[in-house]
Formats: C-alpha cells, sequence, structure tokens
C-alpha cells in the first residue's frame, strides 16, 4: 500500500510540472499585461522577463578585501579621507573565483596589498547548486529616487526597496561571519533612540539575543 500511494504521489508532481511548462509556453504566446502597484512606475516582471546573474561554477564575481575595508573606513572616520571615495572609487574591490573543491564552495581571492584570502561558501556543493538553480530571478530594475541608492559600485540596480533595516545598536558579541553588520570591527558602541521615520516595512537590527 505504501508504494502504491508513493508511485501516485510521484505521478502527481510530474503531472503537475508537465501542466505548468504547458502553461508557462501558453502564456508567453498570449501574456497578459504585469500588474503595476500604486508605489511603482513599472509593472511587475513576470518570471520569464526577470534576469539572472552568472552562477554555477568555475566563475569570477567581485568581492572586497577584508583588510583593504576596515582600513578605509578608519582613514574615513578619522577624517582622512572624505566619504565620497566610497561613491567615486572602488575601494578595497577586487576579483574573486568561486570554486568547488572537494565537494565544498570556496571563494578565492587575491589583494595585491595584503595577499591571499580563501573563504567557505557551501559544505554541501549539490546544496548550494539547488540554491542557486532555485534562484527566481532579479526584481523589476529600480527607478525613482535616484539619489537614495547611489552608493558608487555597489548602487541597487534592482529591487523594490520596500524593506527599511534600522540598526537599533550595535551592542553584539558574537562576531557571525556572515553577519553584515560586522559589529565587532567598529571599535565604539553605538545606539539610538528612533523618533522619526516614514511609514515603511521596518525591520530592527540586530535579532539576535546578545544584541538585544
Amino acid at each position: 500500500m505504501a508504494k502504491a500511494v508513493k508511485y501516485a504521489e510521484k505521478a502527481v508532481v510530474y503531472a503537475a510540472r508537465g501542466a505548468w511548462a504547458v502553461f508557462e509556453r501558453l502564456n508567453r504566446i498570449s501574456p497578459n499585461p504585469g500588474f503595476t502597484p500604486k508605489w511603482s512606475d513599472k509593472p511587475l516582471q513576470k518570471s520569464y522577463e526577470k534576469e539572472k546573474p552568472p552562477l554555477g561554477w568555475p566563475r569570477t564575481t567581485d568581492s572586497l578585501c577584508p583588510k583593504c575595508v576596515p582600513e578605509i573606513r578608519k582613514q574615513i572616520l578619522d577624517g582622512k579621507l572624505p566619504y565620497e571615495v566610497l561613491l567615486n572609487e572602488k575601494v578595497g574591490e577586487i576579483k574573486a573565483q568561486i570554486i568547488e573543491r572537494n565537494g565544498e564552495i570556496w571563494m578565492v581571492k587575491d589583494c595585491p596589498k595584503h595577499g591571499h584570502f580563501e573563504d567557505i561558501m557551501a559544505t554541501d556543493a549539490a546544496f548550494f547548486k539547488h540554491l542557486e538553480e532555485s534562484f527566481p530571478g532579479r526584481d523589476i530594475r529600480a527607478h525613482g529616487e535616484k539619489a537614495l541608492r547611489a552608493h558608487g559600485t555597489s548602487t541597487m540596480t534592482h529591487g523594490r526597496g520596500s524593506v527599511l533595516t534600522i540598526d537599533l545598536t550595535n551592542r553584539c558579541n558574537m562576531m557571525c561571519d556572515p553577519c553584515f553588520m560586522d559589529a565587532n570591527q567598529v571599535g565604539f558602541v553605538h545606539s539610538s533612540a528612533l523618533k522619526k521615520s516614514r511609514p515603511c516595512s521596518t525591520t530592527p537590527s540586530p535579532s539576535s539575543p546578545s544584541g538585544r
């Protein structure tokens, strides 16, 4: 009985996949116009209209030198460099290679000043491949309020910008490698009171127990 149910489930899955593939093909022949929400000047993209960055490996990508970044940050905070260097120059930026090694995914890069660096991105290459293949594609191209998204080579070119992350404090002692805050590199504790903000979807950060 269990085998019969298992085969029936597989049959339903394959049938659903086939029906979806046929539906997508027909939808491309005579597509309906994309929906344009009130907050956007452009219609939302359909799945086949979305762009995807280069995926798979080995591949070359843009990265940062983990030594150059804190050095530049300190020079800016000390007043030795203007913050505009972040907008007009590629400070700390280097090329990196994403490779597979012993079933793991690694990022390897070389800085002409600080030398060689290696970081593990995934311990399971097959699962990492699944994650990349599941990426639905880029969101609509960013438009409106261009100055808000202008960050030099890190300028946001895609996305709706509907979520705002507010750093309430950098009071954190976990030093998690994936964390974008890099709290322990700043050298001081920062806490601020949230007084005024525009209506938007907000995400208080950090959300870790030690940061609350």
